[in-house]
Protein backbone atom coordinates (compact mmCIF):
# COMPACT_ATOMS: atom_id res chain seq x y z
CA UNK A 1 0.00 0.00 0.00
CA UNK A 2 3.01 2.50 0.93
CA UNK A 3 4.65 1.99 -2.17
CA UNK A 4 1.50 1.71 -4.50
CA UNK A 5 1.07 5.36 -2.73
CA UNK A 6 4.17 6.58 -3.38
CA UNK A 7 4.26 5.79 -6.81
CA UNK A 8 1.43 7.87 -7.67
CA UNK A 9 2.48 11.27 -5.94
CA UNK A 10 4.83 14.20 -7.39
CA UNK A 11 8.56 14.21 -6.35
CA UNK A 12 7.80 11.56 -3.65
CA UNK A 13 11.80 11.18 -3.67
CA UNK A 14 12.73 14.86 -2.88
CA UNK A 15 9.79 14.65 0.14
CA UNK A 16 9.95 13.58 4.04
CA UNK A 17 8.41 10.31 4.01
CA UNK A 18 6.24 9.31 6.93
CA UNK A 19 4.02 6.48 7.73
CA UNK A 20 1.09 7.49 9.88
CA UNK A 21 -0.96 5.37 11.77
CA UNK A 22 -4.35 7.23 12.93
CA UNK A 23 -7.89 6.34 13.77
CA UNK A 24 -7.32 4.31 16.40
CA UNK A 25 -5.22 3.77 19.44
CA UNK A 26 -2.88 2.28 18.22
CA UNK A 27 -0.30 1.71 21.33
CA UNK A 28 -3.39 -1.12 22.60
CA UNK A 29 -3.28 -3.01 19.16
CA UNK A 30 -3.69 -6.86 20.21
CA UNK A 31 0.13 -7.91 20.52
CA UNK A 32 -0.12 -9.80 17.12
CA UNK A 33 -1.33 -7.30 14.95
CA UNK A 34 1.05 -4.59 16.87
CA UNK A 35 3.84 -7.25 15.96
CA UNK A 36 2.82 -7.08 12.35
CA UNK A 37 2.63 -3.23 12.31
CA UNK A 38 6.09 -2.86 13.62
CA UNK A 39 8.20 -5.40 11.86
CA UNK A 40 6.92 -3.93 8.43
CA UNK A 41 7.29 -0.41 9.70
CA UNK A 42 10.81 -1.03 10.28
CA UNK A 43 11.33 -3.03 7.23
CA UNK A 44 10.13 0.15 5.26
CA UNK A 45 12.27 2.79 7.02
CA UNK A 46 15.48 0.47 6.97
CA UNK A 47 14.73 0.45 3.04
CA UNK A 48 15.00 3.87 2.75
CA UNK A 49 11.09 3.44 1.55
CA UNK A 50 9.62 6.10 3.99
CA UNK A 51 11.86 8.30 6.64
CA UNK A 52 9.66 7.64 9.77
CA UNK A 53 6.41 6.64 11.12
CA UNK A 54 4.03 8.35 13.62
CA UNK A 55 0.65 6.90 15.47
CA UNK A 56 -1.82 8.13 17.77
CA UNK A 57 -2.80 6.83 21.08
CA UNK A 58 -4.79 7.60 24.19
CA UNK A 59 -3.20 8.68 27.15
CA UNK A 60 -4.39 5.87 29.24
CA UNK A 61 -2.55 3.25 26.51
CA UNK A 62 1.13 4.89 26.98
CA UNK A 63 3.39 1.87 28.41
CA UNK A 64 7.20 2.42 28.56
CA UNK A 65 7.83 -0.17 27.16
CA UNK A 66 5.36 -0.30 24.16
CA UNK A 67 7.32 3.40 23.59
CA UNK A 68 10.59 1.78 23.33
CA UNK A 69 9.27 -0.94 20.87
CA UNK A 70 7.92 1.78 18.49
CA UNK A 71 11.32 4.36 18.72
CA UNK A 72 13.20 0.76 17.92
CA UNK A 73 11.10 0.51 14.72
CA UNK A 74 11.44 3.92 13.19
CA UNK A 75 8.91 6.25 15.02
CA UNK A 76 9.99 9.47 15.86
CA UNK A 77 6.72 11.04 17.10
CA UNK A 78 3.45 9.94 19.29
CA UNK A 79 0.48 11.87 19.21
CA UNK A 80 -2.11 12.04 22.43
CA UNK A 81 -5.31 12.52 22.30
CA UNK A 82 -6.00 14.48 25.24
CA UNK A 83 -8.72 16.58 23.89
CA UNK A 84 -8.65 18.48 27.37
CA UNK A 85 -6.98 18.83 30.67
CA UNK A 86 -9.83 19.21 33.26
CA UNK A 87 -10.88 16.19 34.70
CA UNK A 88 -14.53 17.90 34.90
CA UNK A 89 -14.89 18.15 30.86
CA UNK A 90 -13.27 14.72 30.73
CA UNK A 91 -15.40 13.34 32.90
CA UNK A 92 -18.55 15.31 31.20
CA UNK A 93 -17.61 13.85 28.31
CA UNK A 94 -16.84 9.87 28.93
CA UNK A 95 -13.20 10.20 28.15
CA UNK A 96 -12.42 7.27 30.53
CA UNK A 97 -9.24 9.43 31.30
CA UNK A 98 -7.76 11.81 33.42
CA UNK A 99 -5.56 14.78 32.90
CA UNK A 100 -2.68 13.26 35.11
CA UNK A 101 -3.05 10.39 32.30
CA UNK A 102 -2.56 13.07 29.83
CA UNK A 103 0.67 14.56 31.56
CA UNK A 104 2.38 10.94 32.39
CA UNK A 105 1.73 10.21 28.92
CA UNK A 106 3.05 13.34 27.49
CA UNK A 107 6.36 12.86 29.95
CA UNK A 108 6.62 8.79 28.63
CA UNK A 109 6.87 10.18 25.12
CA UNK A 110 9.58 12.88 25.56
CA UNK A 111 11.57 10.35 27.70
CA UNK A 112 11.01 7.48 24.96
CA UNK A 113 13.05 10.28 22.84
CA UNK A 114 9.97 10.77 20.54
CA UNK A 115 8.37 13.78 19.37
CA UNK A 116 5.04 15.14 21.21
CA UNK A 117 2.17 15.98 19.73
CA UNK A 118 -1.43 17.31 21.03
CA UNK A 119 -4.84 17.00 19.70
CA UNK A 120 -7.42 19.34 21.94
CA UNK A 121 -11.02 19.73 21.22
CA UNK A 122 -12.40 23.12 22.14
CA UNK A 123 -15.95 23.05 23.31
CA UNK A 124 -16.51 19.46 24.82
CA UNK A 125 -19.61 18.73 27.24
CA UNK A 126 -18.92 21.24 30.74
CA UNK A 127 -15.91 23.52 29.16
CA UNK A 128 -15.90 27.23 29.09
CA UNK A 129 -13.98 30.06 28.46
CA UNK A 130 -11.68 29.84 31.64
CA UNK A 131 -11.34 25.81 31.77
CA UNK A 132 -10.37 26.04 27.91
CA UNK A 133 -7.51 28.31 28.72
CA UNK A 134 -6.43 26.56 31.63
CA UNK A 135 -6.04 23.39 29.16
CA UNK A 136 -4.21 25.28 26.78
CA UNK A 137 -1.96 26.68 29.83
CA UNK A 138 -1.11 23.14 30.32
CA UNK A 139 -0.49 21.76 27.13
CA UNK A 140 1.57 24.82 26.61
CA UNK A 141 3.57 23.93 29.48
CA UNK A 142 4.37 20.15 28.45
CA UNK A 143 6.09 21.89 24.93
CA UNK A 144 4.99 19.77 22.20
CA UNK A 145 6.31 19.67 19.05
CA UNK A 146 3.07 19.24 16.97
CA UNK A 147 -0.88 20.24 17.62
CA UNK A 148 -3.91 19.08 16.27
CA UNK A 149 -7.10 21.59 17.13
CA UNK A 150 -10.54 20.21 16.25
CA UNK A 151 -13.36 21.57 17.67
CA UNK A 152 -15.84 19.56 19.34
CA UNK A 153 -19.01 18.94 16.46
CA UNK A 154 -22.03 16.74 17.21
CA UNK A 155 -21.65 13.76 14.69
CA UNK A 156 -25.17 11.74 13.81
CA UNK A 157 -25.43 8.58 15.86
CA UNK A 158 -23.36 9.54 18.80
CA UNK A 159 -23.82 10.44 22.43
CA UNK A 160 -22.99 13.56 21.93
CA UNK A 161 -26.02 13.78 19.42
CA UNK A 162 -28.87 12.11 21.90
CA UNK A 163 -27.11 14.83 24.64
CA UNK A 164 -27.66 17.93 21.84
CA UNK A 165 -30.91 16.50 21.03
CA UNK A 166 -32.24 16.59 24.92
CA UNK A 167 -30.94 20.40 25.39
CA UNK A 168 -28.21 19.30 27.89
CA UNK A 169 -25.48 20.04 25.40
CA UNK A 170 -24.66 23.17 23.24
CA UNK A 171 -22.25 23.38 20.76
CA UNK A 172 -19.99 26.18 20.23
CA UNK A 173 -20.61 28.79 17.44
CA UNK A 174 -18.92 29.10 14.71
CA UNK A 175 -16.88 32.39 15.93
CA UNK A 176 -16.68 31.27 19.24
CA UNK A 177 -14.71 27.86 17.79
CA UNK A 178 -12.52 30.20 16.61
CA UNK A 179 -11.64 32.35 19.11
CA UNK A 180 -10.78 29.51 20.80
CA UNK A 181 -8.84 27.58 18.21
CA UNK A 182 -7.19 30.69 17.87
CA UNK A 183 -6.24 31.61 21.69
CA UNK A 184 -4.50 27.75 21.49
CA UNK A 185 -2.51 28.29 18.02
CA UNK A 186 -1.34 31.75 19.49
CA UNK A 187 -0.38 30.45 23.07
CA UNK A 188 1.27 27.21 21.38
CA UNK A 189 3.15 28.53 18.42
CA UNK A 190 4.32 30.60 20.88
CA UNK A 191 6.43 27.56 22.30
CA UNK A 192 7.62 27.14 19.33
CA UNK A 193 4.52 23.90 18.78
CA UNK A 194 3.98 23.41 15.20
CA UNK A 195 0.10 23.31 14.49
CA UNK A 196 -0.42 20.57 12.09
CA UNK A 197 -4.56 21.15 11.74
CA UNK A 198 -7.11 23.38 12.81
CA UNK A 199 -10.87 22.01 12.23
CA UNK A 200 -12.24 18.40 11.19
CA UNK A 201 -11.31 17.47 8.05
CA UNK A 202 -13.89 17.32 5.35
CA UNK A 203 -14.43 13.42 4.49
CA UNK A 204 -17.01 11.47 2.82
CA UNK A 205 -19.73 10.10 4.90
CA UNK A 206 -19.08 12.79 7.72
CA UNK A 207 -22.55 13.50 8.96
CA UNK A 208 -22.35 16.49 11.16
CA UNK A 209 -26.16 17.17 13.00
CA UNK A 210 -24.82 20.67 14.37
CA UNK A 211 -21.54 22.63 15.93
CA UNK A 212 -18.54 24.77 14.48
CA UNK A 213 -17.79 22.61 10.84
CA UNK A 214 -16.26 24.76 8.40
CA UNK A 215 -14.47 23.29 5.14
CA UNK A 216 -11.90 26.34 5.61
CA UNK A 217 -11.87 26.46 9.38
CA UNK A 218 -8.27 26.61 9.90
CA UNK A 219 -8.29 29.89 7.22
CA UNK A 220 -10.74 31.17 9.34
CA UNK A 221 -8.73 30.90 12.30
CA UNK A 222 -5.69 32.28 10.79
CA UNK A 223 -8.14 35.79 9.41
CA UNK A 224 -9.57 36.18 12.62
CA UNK A 225 -5.77 36.91 13.82
CA UNK A 226 -4.61 39.02 11.13
CA UNK A 227 -7.98 40.47 11.89
CA UNK A 228 -7.21 41.42 15.53
CA UNK A 229 -3.77 42.89 14.64
CA UNK A 230 -4.82 44.69 11.37
CA UNK A 231 -7.58 46.32 14.44
CA UNK A 232 -4.71 47.16 17.06
CA UNK A 233 -2.25 48.56 14.15
CA UNK A 234 -5.32 51.07 12.84
CA UNK A 235 -6.33 51.62 16.37
CA UNK A 236 -2.82 52.72 17.08
CA UNK A 237 -1.83 54.50 13.72
CA UNK A 238 -5.07 55.57 12.50
CA UNK A 239 -7.59 54.68 9.01
CA UNK A 240 -5.29 54.62 6.05
CA UNK A 241 -1.87 53.13 7.65
CA UNK A 242 0.28 50.70 5.35
CA UNK A 243 0.60 46.99 6.95
CA UNK A 244 3.33 44.50 5.36
CA UNK A 245 2.74 40.58 5.69
CA UNK A 246 4.21 37.71 4.39
CA UNK A 247 2.50 37.22 0.55
CA UNK A 248 1.90 33.60 1.85
CA UNK A 249 -0.78 35.73 4.49
CA UNK A 250 -1.90 38.42 2.31
CA UNK A 251 -5.25 36.43 1.88
CA UNK A 252 -5.85 36.13 5.87
CA UNK A 253 -4.64 39.54 6.30
CA UNK A 254 -7.50 40.96 3.76
CA UNK A 255 -10.39 38.28 5.34
CA UNK A 256 -12.59 36.07 4.40
CA UNK A 257 -14.98 38.24 1.25
CA UNK A 258 -12.28 41.14 1.89
CA UNK A 259 -13.78 41.92 4.92
CA UNK A 260 -10.92 43.05 6.87
CA UNK A 261 -9.24 45.58 4.80
CA UNK A 262 -12.84 46.92 3.69
CA UNK A 263 -13.97 46.89 7.13
CA UNK A 264 -10.53 48.36 8.83
CA UNK A 265 -9.99 50.86 6.21
CA UNK A 266 -6.00 50.17 5.62
CA UNK A 267 -3.69 50.00 2.64
CA UNK A 268 -1.23 46.71 2.42
CA UNK A 269 1.75 45.14 0.93
CA UNK A 270 3.85 42.14 1.00
CA UNK A 271 7.23 41.64 1.60
CA UNK A 272 8.60 37.71 1.84
CA UNK A 273 10.94 38.47 4.56
CA UNK A 274 8.01 39.17 6.88
CA UNK A 275 7.16 35.42 9.16
CA UNK A 276 3.97 34.05 9.70
CA UNK A 277 1.91 35.73 12.60
CA UNK A 278 3.67 38.91 12.07
CA UNK A 279 2.28 42.47 10.82
CA UNK A 280 4.54 45.62 10.19
CA UNK A 281 3.17 48.97 10.01
CA UNK A 282 3.82 52.52 8.93
CA UNK A 283 2.37 55.81 9.12
CA UNK A 284 4.27 58.20 7.63
CA UNK A 285 7.04 58.19 9.77
CA UNK A 286 6.05 56.00 12.27
CA UNK A 287 6.39 52.36 12.69
CA UNK A 288 5.84 49.48 14.43
CA UNK A 289 5.69 45.51 14.56
CA UNK A 290 3.01 43.67 16.12
CA UNK A 291 3.00 39.49 16.31
CA UNK A 292 0.39 36.75 17.78
CA UNK A 293 2.00 36.85 21.30
CA UNK A 294 0.92 41.27 20.70
CA UNK A 295 -2.77 40.51 20.63
CA UNK A 296 -3.10 37.34 23.37
CA UNK A 297 -5.38 39.20 25.52
CA UNK A 298 -8.02 40.35 22.83
CA UNK A 299 -8.74 36.66 21.63
CA UNK A 300 -10.30 35.20 24.31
Amino acid sequence: MVERFLAGCARADTRRRVVAFFGGTFTALGPRLLDGYLAETRRLVEDGIVHAAKASTRPDAVDPAVLDRLAGSGFDELEIGVQSFDDRVLDASGRGHTAADAVRASRVVRSAGLRLGIQLMPGLPGEDPASFRRTVGTAASLRPDTARIYPTVVLAGTQLEALYRSGEYTPLSLGEAVKRSLYAMARLEGGGCTILRMGLPQAGGLDVVAGPFHPAFGFLVRSEAYRIMAASAVDMFGPGCRLTVNPKSLCELIGHGRGTVENLTFAYDCDDTVPWGEVRVRAGDKGACIQLKDILEYIL
